[in-house]
């Protein structure tokens, strides 16, 4: 499959507009023109993905286009509709936050959680719905078309931290990961739950665009493709196997106490996921997270990208399939944009 051989990895654009740790990163909905960004800083900053200059040298961003503030603690996730009309965004607030894009502001605030929120959704027709998944090990289910502050529904299956959400429309369908060790998928429509089992706490989960494949992130430094039908294993990513030709020092994918999140790129032919530093490296205060790529059918390392000096883990990314472009987000406030 050439088309993964030649995985962006020219940075493009670096944001430095954050004064903390960038927990979320997500494009707006097509064509993806802008970024839209959440950190511990407690704002959430939306900039252009790529700069509209012609420079070819790699563009700074040090303002961003319009800051949201109303979060009082970190912002830890954020989902855009398919309008751009609207974004949703959670964190240590316990609140769930419905923004509108143009006016800056917030149209609702929801409170039906008693710990922080990780992981936020919009579902249903013309994103009529919006899910939250939270510490407190319930996911709660919003209709933005109400006036009620209570939800909709509540799902109570989890028995720790719910830590990623990933509704597949097309399915009617809420994948979701819990500290757990555990993935479940919940099928609206026919009123069941499946329930994958992976002995390690789970910090990301995606399902693949024909909704046949589950990617799971757990703390062991795996990333899993499952098959959704019967929870086989169908690749596994990560670990301590560094690519051929991989000769870098920090080549070696890691992930252990930090929230990492994973997605499908390049049409699901490739996944992609930030990592932390390797601390047990030479003792010169050199190490550096990278951002990796592999191949969904050989399991290979296709790319491996250092997120520079000083950097620990780059804990979101987010793949833009129209621009062909990826944005990581840093623990050292920056984001950065490659192409």
């Amino acid at each position: 499959m050439p088309a993964t051989k030649q995985f962006p990895t020219q940075l493009a654009h670096t944001l430095k507009t954050h004064n903390g740790p960038v927990n979320a990163v997500t494009f707006s909905s097509y064509p993806g023109t802008y970024v839209l960004t959440g950190s511990t800083d407690r704002a959430i900053h939306l900039s252009r993905a790529i700069p509209s200059s012609n420079n070819p040298s790699v563009a700074e961003t040090t303002s961003p286009i319009q800051k949201y503030e109303a979060h009082g603690y970190s912002v830890l996730d954020i989902a855009v509709a398919a309008d751009n009309s609207r974004f949703a965004s959670v964190g240590g607030d316990r609140q769930v936050f419905l923004w509108d894009v143009e006016q800056g502001g917030t149209i609702r605030r929801w409170s039906g959680h008693n710990a922080r929120v990780e992981a936020v959704q919009f579902a249903g027709e013309d994103d009529s719905v919006v899910v939250s998944g939270s510490a407190d090990t319930t996911i709660n289910i919003w209709d933005t078309k109400s006036n009620s502050y209570k939800p909709i529904q509540t799902l109570t299956e989890a028995r720790d931290t719910v830590s990623s959400l990933h509704v597949h429309m097309p399915t009617y369908s809420i994948a979701s990961a819990s500290y757990d060790g555990r993935v479940r998928v919940y099928d609206i429509r026919m009123g069941r739950t499946l329930v994958d089992v992976l002995a390690h706490p789970v910090t990301s989960v995606r399902c693949s665009n024909d909704g046949n494949a589950l990617l799971a992130s757990t703390t062991d430094g795996r990333i899993r493709m499952l098959d959704r039908s019967d929870g086989k294993l169908l690749k596994a990513f990560g670990g301590d196997d560094v690519s051929p030709g991989q000769s870098k020092s920090n080549a070696t994918y890691r992930k252990s106490d930090l929230r990492i999140r994973s997605v499908f790129a390049k049409a699901d032919a490739i996944v992609l996921s930030g990592s932390e530093a390797d601390d047990s490296g030479d003792g010169n205060g050199t190490t550096q997270a990278s951002v990796f790529a592999w191949d969904v059918l050989s399991g290979e390392v296709v790319a491996c990208v250092p997120a520079g000096p000083g950097v620990k883990a780059v804990s979101a990314v987010s793949w833009n399939e129209k621009g062909g472009c990826w944005a990581g987000g840093c623990s050292d406030g920056t984001v950065k944009v490659y192409r």
